[in-house]
Formats: C-alpha cells, structure tokens, sequence
C-alpha cells in the first residue's frame, strides 16, 4: 500500500513539472516574476499536501493512483479531458500569453483562492477514506456516506475545490485562452457532478437520505 502511495505522490509531482515546462515552452522559456512565484508556491503546496495526506491515510493515497477501475465511460472520458485541460493546457496557454509582468491585487487573490481551494480539497479527503480520482460504487472496499467536514456544507467538497482553483487560476493568468480553457474545465467539473451524484443516489446505501440533509451538490444556496 505504501509503494502504491508514494508511486501517485511521484506522479502528481511529475504533472506539476510538466505542467511548468509546458508554461515555459509556451513563454519560450521566458519566466515572469509572476510565474515564478505561482509555479514556487504551487510545487511547495503540492509537496506539503502530499506529506500530509500520506501521514494521515496511505491508502486513500494509493487508491486515488488507480486509473484502471470500473468507472462507467462517462467518467473515463470526463476525467481525461479534465485532466487534460486542467492540469497541462491551460499552463500552455497562460505561457503563450504572458508578455509583461501582471502581478497586481487581482493576481495575489487568485493566489488566495487557490490556497483556500487547495485547503478545501485536502480537507474533503481527509475526512472521505472513499474518494478516489475515478466516480465509482465501491464496492470492494465497502463504501460508506461521508458526511463530516465540507461534507456537511456540500456533497461534492472535492469538486468545489476545483471550481475555486479554476476561478484563481483566470485571476492568476487573466489571459482569455486562459478563461476559455477554464470555462470549458467549469463545465466538465459540473456535468460530471450531477452524473456520479445521479449513481451514487441510486447505487449508494444511504446516499439519498443524505442528499435530504446535504441539500446543495457544488455550490451552497445555489446548486
């Protein structure tokens, strides 16, 4: 379980990395101070969420490095293009239009809203053993409700979480490729939320009794 664990930290580290060199082949290799400090305080706060997530549950760890799971095809396809965009495109994009320095308010809010997105997520899975990267009824591993932490406040914390960073992500490189590419992430994030909400209400033991108390999926008072 420990290899398994450390293998996806190692991946989520390398993905950061080359999310960086995409954004400096964009740039033609070209650092901003702006970049600098995003791309510093993005490979610190990645290492310090994976120690703790590692310290706290090895397993969730592992489990989330899995990629070959029986997760319905909706989900492969979602996760790919989310992952995608996410995570690689988008560092592209905001490489290929950074011209001039663009470190104002706006960019130190984004920093602000990712930090608190980042927080968001680490605590949704620390509170969740069950959430894995691919929307699945777990079976094997006796899935059960979640509902403490964020879990309280929304259904889908992790993918609250995402939604934030998407939105510091525009404040950060507020470029239009930039919103573009994270407008079309938004709307991956949301179709795939009502989907595995839909499975997990008629396949998970619990789950609709919960959405009785729960009320909001992503955003609270709104949806």
């Amino acid at each position: 379980m420990r290899k398994q664990a450390i293998s996806y930290i190692a991946r989520v580290l390398v993905q950061k990395i080359i999310g960086f060199l995409l954004y400096m082949i964009g740039a033609g290799f070209t650092l901003t101070y702006a970049g600098s400090i995003y791309f510093i305080y993005l490979l610190v706060a990645t290492i310090i969420i994976s120690l703790v997530l590692f310290k706290s549950n090895e397993e969730t760890l592992a489990q989330r490095g899995k990629t070959d799971t029986d997760s319905p095809v909706w989900d492969k396809v979602l996760l790919t293009l989310f992952w995608l965009l996410n995570y690689f495109v988008v560092y592209w994009f905001a490489g290929v239009s950074e011209t001039e320095e663009h470190i104002t308010m706006v960019y130190w809010c984004g920093i602000i809203i990712t930090l608190f997105a980042a927080w968001f997520s680490t605590k949704a899975t620390l509170e969740n053993t069950f959430l894995e990267s691919t929307a699945r009824i777990q079976s094997d591993r006796k899935q059960t409700v979640c509902m403490t932490g964020p879990y309280r406040i929304v259904r889908h914390p992790a993918y609250s979480g995402l939604l934030l960073n998407c939105i510091g992500l525009c404040m950060i490189f507020p470029y239009l490729s930039v919103w573009v590419c994270m407008t079309i992430t938004v709307v991956i994030v949301i179709i795939r939320t009502a989907l595995e909400d839909k499975m997990l209400k008629e396949g998970l033991d619990g789950y609709l009794e919960y959405t009785g108390r729960t009320k909001f999926k992503l955003i609270p008072f709104i949806w």
